[in-house]
């Protein structure tokens, strides 16, 4: 039987089609984009279109629905939907209740997809710690809030943004406004949030149909300021499960998941842990950014993206037992991410690969920037100056090898 997948491009649905292809299911690949389309057709489709049997672009219909009408005409018995990025989640959601499929309805998705939506929701239930946040079209309105909530910073970002894109920590009425402005520039809404301190954690998982949630990979991350811009990503490392903080954390990460109503769905969820315990960043269901599934995978020895793939087209219930947590809580990990502090225009030279792909812990690449390509000043995680995975089961040697690796990669 076949199953619809939105957007095929990139590691993380190449696992997803090669893994369910193996298992003799079948692909409809829908195209939300054309630019998505043509990065199929210029390069996936050449290792994946095995496992595709027919392709949509969205572009060429006139709605949603009649998409919908024109598979179903095709293929009327269908076993799930897999909207596995931010970007598609709505459109999965939509595409999902028009063709029958037990997945996520759009009102889920929609609260899920919405900063301001999600908390309002969160905090009407009143399960769980919520921090204030309000949706501002103007400065009185973004003044009042501050005004409110009494305390500098003031979070402001846009309501649909990920990857730290457009976030900024004003600690002033003058830096406020100006704030506000840039994410409207951007073309999103200004959500405006009570600043958090504490320490950042991460909480993946994947939810079952019945709405439990089976954490996988806890992490915490390390943000510093560099050339004026606070909060850039510069380490990210693993929680082991007995860790304190682990268990605060999965506990709320599955109050969170119960409240919003997901189903059959990876999360990716941040929060920050201060003296009152957890409380919510955002949370989106998808994996984690990057390749930190993939990061999940090796610590545990068994593919995660594989796990999700059977809760978007069934109802299985997970267990512990579908982790190696022995081999989680052996191993150390680390995400290392570059900071680019000048612009370099183009790329003459790319130093220090080599040294680093020797290092002990030493697992992969997430980016490196190639010669010929500009290095932007680092802003947030899409313009990191370069990504690096590494794994290892003695903690001394990551932290040796992450501030090797800081000083060996550049660009010139």
């Amino acid at each position: 039987m076949a199953y619809v997948i939105l957007d095929p491009v990139g590691r993380y649905p190449s696992e997803l089609l090669t893994f369910l292809g193996g298992i003799g299911k079948a692909a409809i690949a829908v195209f939300t984009s054309d630019a998505r389309h043509a990065l199929w057709r210029g390069k996936w489709s050449r290792t994946l279109g095995a496992h595709v049997v027919e392709t949509y672009v969205a572009s060429e219909w006139p709605t949603v629905a009649a998409l919908a009408a024109e598979i179903r005409l095709h293929r009327p018995f269908l076993e799930g939907v897999i909207p596995w990025d931010e970007e598609t989640v709505l459109y999965g959601a939509r595409l999902g209740e028009l063709l029958g499929l037990s997945w996520n309805s759009l009102e889920v998705m929609r609260r899920c997809r919405d900063k301001a939506l999600m908390k309002a929701w969160l905090r009407s239930r009143g399960n769980v710690r919520v921090n204030a946040s309000q949706v501002v079209t103007d400065g009185v309105a973004a003044l009042a809030f501050q005004r409110a909530v009494g305390t500098w910073p003031v979070v402001v970002k846009p309501t649909a943004g990920s990857g730290s894109e457009d976030v900024y920590f004003p600690t002033s009425d003058a830096e406020l406004l100006r704030d506000c402005a840039r994410v409207k520039t951007g073309g999103g809404d200004v959500l405006l949030e009570e600043y958090i301190g504490g320490d950042e954690i991460v909480v993946n998982g994947i939810v079952d149909g019945r709405g439990d949630l089976l954490v996988t990979d806890v992490w915490h991350y390390d943000r510093r300021t560099s050339h004026g811009i606070p909060n850039l990503f510069y380490q990210t490392w693993r929680v082991p499960t007995h860790a304190p903080v682990f268990v605060q954390v999965a506990r709320y990460a599955a109050d969170v998941v119960e409240a919003l109503e997901l189903r059959r769905v990876p999360i990716h969820m941040e929060v920050k842990v201060d003296a009152r315990g957890p409380c919510l960043i955002e949370v989106g269901a998808r994996f984690g950014g990057g390749n930190l599934a993939i990061l999940g995978s090796k610590l545990h020895g068994r593919s995660l993206l594989e796990l999700a793939a059977c809760q978007y087209l069934a109802h299985i219930p997970l267990r512990a037992a579908d982790l190696d947590i022995a081999r989680y809580d052996r191993l150390e990990a680390r995400v290392v991410h570059g900071i680019q502090t000048y612009e370099i225009p183009r790329i003459s030279q790319v130093h220090g690969v080599a040294e680093v792909q020797a290092l002990p812990s030493f697992d992969e690449f997430g980016t490196v920037r190639s010669v010929g390509m500009r290095a932007p000043v680092t802003r947030d995680l899409d313009t990191a100056a370069w990504e690096l995975y590494l794994i290892h089961d003695d903690p001394r040697q990551i932290a040796s090898d992450a501030s090797a690796a800081h000083e060996a990669l550049r660009y010139s």
